[in-house]
């Protein structure tokens, strides 16, 4: 833990010793009121819908996703009647819990006032427990909850994090690797039922059973190459190859210079792919792909991804190999002169060839060995890909 979480931490602790002692360790709060102006109520329910009294709520006036930290946080106490009395002006989010710390909601970005009140039902405290399967560059690390008081350790062996009794609500996650800028990893969101998680990181979390997004790439990796992983079977490395076509970015067909095509985009945060050539015949084109994907697709009804080019998109599943006679199915998306974030649903995709083959029956014969390539053709100058997902 770094001096600065010690320093958080130690605060939190003075202060919460009672209501939040199981709220978790490596706390991050930034600052601290006591307020009593008016601005509106909030009324806490529990599960059988009637008022809960004494309960206390920490109100962060911002949240700065930067340095995983809150704002001003003021310190809000219930009344005997279940009422919560929030001050003037725009909170980043309020969490509220019942007095012996078991019940608890999260609201983001709230103004009241007097004439609105707000009933919130609180709900049975979860366990966030996840895994960030990347570990490339990162000896250590803890993760921010947006919350005044939760953070998580990221263990070395594996990146597993666990926070304990999180009240529902949505969340971003940011990680703080070593001394290293603090990396926004996405939002997950607890609700009564199953996790969901979406994000900007191979992060998977335990539990989910909404059929949140499976990563494929989003470019974000450490590793010498971006990866797949599932159920952790291994590494899926990115190739390209193109045909009647003058590349220019990446510079050679060498598979390390597809690493030269992955940076920063001035209009889209953190890294894209980016390829860039010149087709110079009639059956010119150029594709990006990921190889050795052993993934079961009966969960999943939908490829989404963002993408950018000044022709149709080609999306392509092939099955066992990168190379040769195998059976591909594929689905077109239009061009997109600006950054286009879109989703193919599965079932759309279609045969190459007569075959019954689809990508439901390929997972019947077990995690089979997948291709998924993106292609673009003659009349493209470039290709930019980001956030491609299965879910």
């Amino acid at each position: 833990m770094n001096r600065r979480s010690s320093i958080l931490h130690g605060a939190l602790a003075t202060l919460f010793a009672g209501l939040f002692a199981a709220c978790g360790g490596g706390e991050s709060l930034a600052g601290k009121t006591t307020t009593t102006t008016n601005g509106g109520d909030l009324v806490a329910l529990g599960p059988d819908g009637r008022p809960l009294p004494g309960c206390v709520a920490l109100a962060a006036r911002s949240w700065n996703p930067a340095t995983g930290t809150p704002g001003v946080v003021d310190t809000l106490h219930g009344d005997s009647t279940g009422v919560v009395r929030l001050g003037e002006g725009n909170y980043a989010f309020v969490e509220i819990r019942d007095s012996a710390g078991n019940l608890g909601a999260r609201i983001a970005g709230l103004r009241l006032s007097d004439r609105n009140p707000r009933h919130v039902g609180l709900d049975t405290l979860r366990l966030l427990q996840g895994r960030w399967a990347d570990r490339a560059g990162i000896a250590k690390g803890r993760l921010f909850l947006d919350s005044s008081f939760q953070t998580a350790s990221l263990l070395v062996e594996d990146g597993s994090f666990t926070f304990e009794k999180v009240p529902s609500g949505d969340y971003r996650l940011a990680l703080d690797a070593d001394a290293k800028p603090v990396r926004p990893m996405g939002t997950v969101r607890l609700g009564s039922g199953a996790v969901r998680y979406t994000g900007s990181g191979n992060v998977v979390l335990t539990g989910d059973t909404t059929r949140s997004p499976l990563w494929i790439d989003d470019f974000e990796s450490g590793s010498v190459w971006p990866s797949l992983k599932t159920s952790l079977p291994g590494v899926s490395p990115w190739y390209m190859w193109w045909t009647e076509t003058d590349m220019t970015l990446p510079f050679s067909a060498d598979p390390d210079s597809v690493l030269t095509a992955i940076g920063s985009d001035s209009t889209r945060p953190g890294r894209t792919f980016h390829a860039r050539f010149t087709t110079t015949g009639t059956n010119a084109l150029i594709a990006a792909g990921i190889t050795n994907m052993e993934l079961d697709l009966r969960g999943r009804s939908q490829v989404c991804l963002a993408y950018r080019t000044d022709s149709p998109l080609r999306i392509e599943f092939q099955r066992d190999s990168v190379s040769g006679i195998r059976p591909t199915l594929m689905s077109s998306l239009p061009p997109a002169p600006q950054w286009r974030d879109t989703c193919a649903s599965i079932s759309d995709f279609l045969p190459t060839s007569d075959t019954p083959d689809s990508l439901k029956t390929w997972s019947g014969f077990g995690k089979r060995v997948l291709v998924i390539q993106f292609v673009a053709s003659t009349g493209a100058t470039h290709l930019d890909l980001d956030d491609i997902r299965l879910r």
